[in-house]
């Protein structure tokens, strides 16, 4: 049986958040259009998390809301040695919905011309894709796209359903089929390099944090932290806390960095940085002065839904942000013309609840959120709540 952790997977979430024109029609149900990145960064963080479980190391060819271009990500994947490429998207057709029984639909896998290792990865995926949500199979298309044809060993790009479909549309923000197609995409892969899988609850080598032994977080948590390394090789971060080459998940180049720092640890000796990028995946990078800088608040784009701590404000719900055109403020009182801004939430993105208050100077009220195991507030008119 092979051993998983010899296998590095690289993983491509198809376009950026803002791509012009990668988003569903306007769907009157939920009331807004989907943006494609919605699904492919979801599928794609749980494909992470699936493909860990099994022992896998992974790295993201995009870990940012950019639209990095598809260069920049197969030569990233190509350089760290990656082992295999998956790349989600969502399909469309005419960018309309046209009527059920009427709009295309159904899923793919897309590979290389006469590339046998593309092929044999891309059977190995639609084996289980094919048993999950009842979706047409449309099969496995040869196509000359650059993730595929750039890419130095098998990739598959996969058209988990159709935009312009307004049952496929919906399940593009439905966390289940989310979930299940990261869970098929891993069967296959494993299947592919001939390792078990693991299903969750039943074990794995992917473990929680070491303690921070000691290390002071309080100054640091919630801000950004950069590199100012200027080695040609760039400074590298890490999927897990270790200075281990195993478990390198990217390279940041001078002046690029990490919108939120967690927290700080003692790792192997030395400090590091648990941080957060701007699509809330948790990476490690060295906390050495002498490699990187911290500075200001979290940036847009930042979480802002850390779990309180124990003995913090409990959560009865969630808001999703919207009405803005970037990012709402996140206040430390409800009164936007006299308070301080504590940090801010990308739109699209969400944040625990734990009520709402009347305020002073906004007729929609707040939304009382729980930030960085505190309470603060956002405008009532930019959340849109749903339940635990």
């Amino acid at each position: 049986m092979a051993k998983s952790s010899d296998y590095l997977i690289a993983l491509d979430d198809g376009h950026g958040l803002e791509t012009v024109g990668k988003r569903t029609p306007y769907i009157p149900s939920i009331g807004r259009q989907i943006r494609e990145n919605e699904f492919n960064e979801k599928v794609t963080l749980f494909l992470k998390l699936e493909l860990e479980r099994c022992g896998f190391r992974t790295m993201l060819t995009a870990p940012t809301d950019a639209d990095t271009p598809l260069q920049a990500r197969t030569d990233i994947a190509n350089s760290m040695g990656a082992a295999a490429l998956i790349s989600n998207h969502y399909n469309a057709f005419d960018g309309k919905f046209d009527g059920p029984g009427k709009d295309a639909e159904g899923h793919s896998l897309h590979v290389y011309f006469n590339d046998g290792m593309d092929l044999k990865l891309a059977e190995n995926i639609a084996k289980y894709l094919k048993q999950g949500t009842k979706q047409v199979y449309r099969g496995i298309i040869e196509q000359n796209l650059h993730m595929t044809r750039e890419f130095n060993g098998p990739a598959v790009l996969v058209e988990n359903g159709f935009m312009d479909n307004e049952r496929e549309a919906l399940l593009m923000i439905n966390e289940d089929f989310q979930r299940e197609t990261a869970r098929e995409q891993a069967l296959g892969v494993c299947d592919y390099f001939g390792v078990s899988y693991v299903a969750a609850g039943n074990g794995g080598n992917v473990g929680s944090p070491p303690a921070s032994d000691g290390a002071s977080s309080g100054d640091i948590a919630g801000k950004r932290v950069e590199s100012i390394y200027k080695g040609a090789d760039g400074l590298d971060f890490y999927s897990r806390p270790t200075f281990d080459d195993t478990y390198r998940a990217g390279i940041l180049k001078y002046g690029d960095g990490f919108p939120t720092i967690v927290r700080k640890l003692k790792v192997e000796g030395a400090d590091m940085y648990e941080v957060m990028n701007s699509r809330d995946y948790v990476f490690y990078v060295t906390a050495s002065p002498k490699y990187v800088k911290v500075e200001g608040s979290g940036q847009p784009g930042g979480t802002a839904s850390l779990v309180p701590s124990s003995g913090g404000p409990v959560a009865i719900g969630e808001i999703t942000i919207m009405g803005v055109a970037n990012a709402a403020l996140i206040q430390d009182r409800p009164d936007r013309l006299a308070s301080k801004d504590l940090g801010t939430i990308r739109k699209g993105r969400t944040i625990p609840v734990t009520g709402s208050v009347r305020g002073k100077n906004s007729s929609s009220g707040y939304w009382e959120v729980a930030y960085n195991g505190r309470r603060a507030y956002i405008t009532g008119k930019f959340g849109r709540y749903k339940a635990y």
